[in-house]
């Protein structure tokens, strides 16, 4: 998948700066992402997928290797990152206990708020 990123950032010609300006992420991490340290979020990943007008389901490599079934990629092609959604449709927990709409809500303004006061930086 970080391969993906990188040739589709490239096919677009955009720099790794360039992406991450447009994402509103920092572009040291978008790298570290593409080079296979860290794991992009499906946030990040749809976030990437909207300023391409693109499917998010174009990231799943296509590598001989990776066999993706029918049944992963259609969930891939659906998957809608809409909190409320995600929420009814998955249970997510934290430390054992169900994160409720109000946690994750109130986490993504934290994260938001975060990324906005390290951009200053």
């Amino acid at each position: 998948m970080n391969r993906r990123i990188r040739e589709i950032r490239k096919r677009h010609g955009d720099t790794l700066k360039s992406l991450a300006k447009k994402i509103n992420y920092d572009y040291s991490n978008l790298s570290k992402i593409e080079r296979g340290i860290y794991n992009p979020s499906l946030a990040l990943l749809q976030k990437i997928a909207d300023v391409y007008a693109i499917s998010i389901h174009e990231f799943i490599e296509t590598d001989k290797e990776q066999d993706y079934g029918a049944e992963d990629t259609q969930f891939v092609q659906e998957l809608n990152l809409d909190s409320q959604r995600l929420t009814q449709q998955y249970k997510f927990l934290l430390d054992g206990q169900p994160i409720t709409q109000e946690e994750l809500e109130f986490m993504t303004d934290i994260v938001r708020k975060l990324r906005k006061t390290l951009e200053k930086k």
